[in-house]
């Protein structure tokens, strides 16, 4: 049976990237991301906002975000491009890029942010904001001496691709210990190439993973941001763990909408 966290319809945002199929683009959210807000609560309304945000006016900026509870940026095929964390490691041509994401998602946290409007970041999405507020990434964490590969076995069914594969510690006092206690570690997927190198200024650490790696962070100055390295959106219906993510971004979008209604 699906639970609401509020009596009023939520509208939440879900950034999209840009996905090129035969000589045609396409603004996209993958399917698991839209179902799996609509899979916990049946009074939400997902929205897929286009890579070009941009692009968009202020004042049409301004009135998209106005009629949104919240918003979701996902992970991705592609990986946000060093120059935006000024790397020094090179752009090598067999990575996947999203130019338009990139800018768009820039610009969307920027207003998101002045907003106050609640923000999950996912994967990608972790690293965009990690990046966002000063931090840097490992190009390739697995080439990094001391951490783990994190990467998934794509030979494998989605189904193992996706499951849990090692376990986080939460931090004490966090957002995500309160949301898990008395728990003091989860377990979560692990499906990416990157990670945190330098923490962004003022985050706050949320999860680590065995090998120190930073699995999630949170923002104090803000009412709710909260990002995770992992895939909390997979299948938050046969795994409790990541419903309690998803659950706890949505109790934060109805906290918005009561506010902004007051």
């Amino acid at each position: 049976m699906k639970e609401s966290n509020s009596d009023s319809i939520l509208i939440i945002g879900i950034c999209a990237d840009v996905h090129k199929q035969g000589v045609h683009k396409y603004h996209q959210a993958g399917d698991k991301y839209v179902r799996a807000l609509t899979s916990v609560s049946d009074k939400i309304i997902p929205v897929i906002i286009p890579a070009l945000f941009n692009e968009l006016s202020e004042p049409a900026q301004d009135k998209l975000l106005s009629g949104l509870d919240g918003i979701m940026l996902t992970g991705s095929y592609s990986n946000l491009h060093p120059s935006y964390y000024q790397s020094d490691l090179p752009d090598n041509d067999d990575a996947q890029r999203d130019p338009h994401r990139d800018a768009s998602n820039w610009k969307l946290i920027e207003k998101v942010l002045a907003a106050d409007i609640p923000l999950l970041g996912i994967c990608r999405g972790f690293q965009e904001l990690n990046v966002y507020f000063g931090g840097s990434l490992h190009h390739r964490i697995h080439e990094v001496p001391g951490l783990m590969d994190h990467r998934e076995d794509k030979s494998l069914p989605l189904e193992q691709q996706y499951a849990y594969a090692h376990p986080v510690s939460l931090q004490e006092n966090g957002v995500l210990a309160g949301w898990f206690a008395p728990r003091t570690e989860i377990r979560v997927n692990s499906i990416h190439m990157q990670g945190i190198d330098k923490l962004g200024d003022r985050l706050r650490i949320e999860a680590s993973a065995p090998d120190g790696l930073i699995e999630a962070f949170s923002c104090p100055d803000y009412q709710f941001l909260t990002a995770v390295q992992w895939h909390p959106e997979w299948q938050p219906h046969n795994y409790a763990d990541n419903a309690v993510v998803i659950q706890g971004f949505i109790q934060a979008c109805a906290e918005y909408k009561n506010r902004s209604s007051q």
